[in-house]
């Protein structure tokens, strides 16, 4: 496959199963399996010498989650596999030009939202690599998909033909999207099957539409190979120690780096937690922090009878960047934890309220506190737990507690995404939680959430993640927030104090007294 000398090496060649998916004729590829086993290398080789240089003006887009990543992977290999002579190099936009005008753009969409991305989808590109897929969520994909055309600069190639689409996926079987992808390459079908489809002899998936079917899954679209690292051969003549190393990693772990295990699901979920990045210790960098007044105090609270009560106080502040001499960034930080058992309500509220103080002293008022949503169902009771606990956190002048999410999924992925994008910390002094992150494991039932166990660390991962997610995740606000917010709103004097006293009414009838969101309706005179 080696075309041109002065491009890449002539005695360069691909391992059988590589060679395989370089000359299949689907669409979407996904090269998948342990670490180092030659996935992104086969496809940059087949990104540059099928479309680059093949048609003159033509671009190719390789995005990674994180850009650190990015440069130490695909950047990497591209500058290794490539004579630099071939291509100019923009190192502040990170492009390779080459001779004919066809460009190689290196991105990354560190947060998984459509704002970042959109940076590179301005223009359609013939050949999209995305490198470590599993770690973009289907949306991500699907706006890739959109993308996957051919460029305005792109010309015919010798023989008068245009480049055919083609957008390549590499991972390892993990991160919370690998369940999307091995169902649409692997199990043959789409994520998750829509309802009403039928499946005929071929593995196609149909819908009727406006009294029409409409296939809506072609599994001939899609292809994929799996490898090991024992099928890259150049990388074990250069580094023969790999496999040891590899070897002594946990079972789980190793199952899936070195042999690349497709469906092995045990092991820890958050396997992005790197304390270096995630833990602070105030006793022994005390200017880590720049505590800011003006920002909103929050809690999560898994209230517990028979197990744990866990909350957790969060706020936003200036964290300083580690390993630098200065410079901050503006980050969540989880800055205190209480763990009580056998405690009743009244004594717990009480703990809650005192233990309301920011590390320096600074005493909080927390604007919001996402509790179990179980605990505001009412059984023969006339007031939910939920509503005594409202009620005796208001007789303090706090706030009532908000129902928390009942997506499992949704928290779970949100603070593997905080995690991840390293926007969040924890103090050391959290121990419970600082412990728990690196123990919660997969739940093989459910890929994408963090499995159900009865201990303290399932109670400290419920109240943590209630107000990671509560807060600022996609959900809702807290309802009195979003009522009190429309009141204020209106613009009629009249009509807004008659929305304000039948807000009261409703608050004192549910069984909560008077207190401080009475205050914050300004009302007219």
């Amino acid at each position: 496959m080696g075309r041109s000398v002065s491009v890449i090496d002539p005695g360069l060649r691909l391992g059988e199963k590589q060679a395989a998916l370089y000359r299949a004729q689907s669409p979407y590829r996904l090269s998948v399996g342990g670490i180092r086993s030659a996935k992104t290398w086969t496809a940059l080789l087949y990104g540059v010498l099928e479309y680059l240089l093949k048609y003159s003006g033509s671009d190719m887009l390789i995005i990674r989650k994180k850009f650190r990543e990015l440069e130490t992977g695909a950047i990497s290999d591209f500058k290794t596999i490539f004579n630099p002579a071939a291509y100019t190099w923009n190192e502040s936009k990170h492009i390779a030009t080459f001779k004919n005008g066809s460009r190689a753009i290196f991105g990354s969409c560190p947060h998984d939202i459509e704002s970042e991305i959109m940076q590179y989808l301005g223009q359609g590109y013939p050949f999209i690599l995305a490198d470590e897929v599993a770690q973009f969520s289907p949306e991500i994909w699907e706006m890739l998909v959109s993308r996957n055309t051919i460029n305005a600069g792109c010309r015919a190639a010798k023989d008068g033909s245009m480049p055919k689409s083609c957008l390549w996926g590499c991972t390892n079987p993990i991160g919370p999207w690998w369940t999307y992808y091995k169902s649409l390459f692997i199990d043959g079908k789409p994520f998750p099957v829509p309802e009403g489809v039928t499946r005929d002899s071929e593995g196609k998936f149909w819908i009727e539409e406006h009294g029409q079917k409409v296939c809506v899954y072609d599994p001939g679209d899609y292809a994929w190979t799996h490898s090991t690292v024992l099928d890259n051969k150049p990388l074990l003549e250069r580094d023969p120690g790999i496999i040891d190393r590899l070897n002594k990693l946990p079972p789980a772990k190793r199952a899936k780096m070195l042999f690349g295990y497709l469906d092995t699901v045990e092991g820890q979920y958050f396997e992005c937690w790197e304390p270096e990045h995630h833990v602070i210790n105030l006793t022994l960098h005390p200017d880590a922090i720049e505590w800011l007044d003006w920002q909103k105090t929050w809690c999560g609270w898994d209230w517990g009878i028979a197990h744990a009560n866990a909350v957790y106080w969060f706020t936003r502040a200036m964290v300083k960047r580690p390993n630098l001499d200065s410079g901050y960034s503006l980050k969540t930080v989880c800055f205190k934890e209480l763990i009580l058992t056998g405690v009743g309500m009244d004594d717990m509220v009480e703990r809650v309220v005192s233990a309301s103080i920011r590390p320096d002293g600074q005493r909080v008022h927390p604007s919001a506190i996402y509790f179990s949503h179980e605990k505001f169902n009412r059984h023969m009771e006339a007031h939910s737990p939920a509503d005594e606990i409202s009620r005796a956190l208001q007789r303090k002048q706090f706030p009532s507690v908000s129902r928390a999410t009942t997506d499992r999924i949704g928290r779970a992925s949100f603070m593997h995404h905080m995690l991840q994008s390293r926007q969040m910390v924890i103090l050391n002094s959290c121990s419970t939680i600082v412990d728990a992150v690196p123990q919660l494991q997969r739940n093989p039932d459910r890929l994408d959430d963090v499995k159900k166990v009865d201990n303290t660390f399932d109670d400290a991962y419920d109240a943590f993640s209630y107000g990671l997610f509560g807060q600022l995740g996609p959900g809702r606000k807290p309802e009195i927030e979003e009522k009190i917010e429309a009141i204020q709103k209106i613009s009629n004097p009249f009509r807004r104090k008659l929305e304000a006293f039948k807000f009261g009414m409703s608050q004192m009838q549910s069984g909560r007294p008077k207190a401080r969101w009475e205050y914050r309706i300004r009302m007219p005179r």
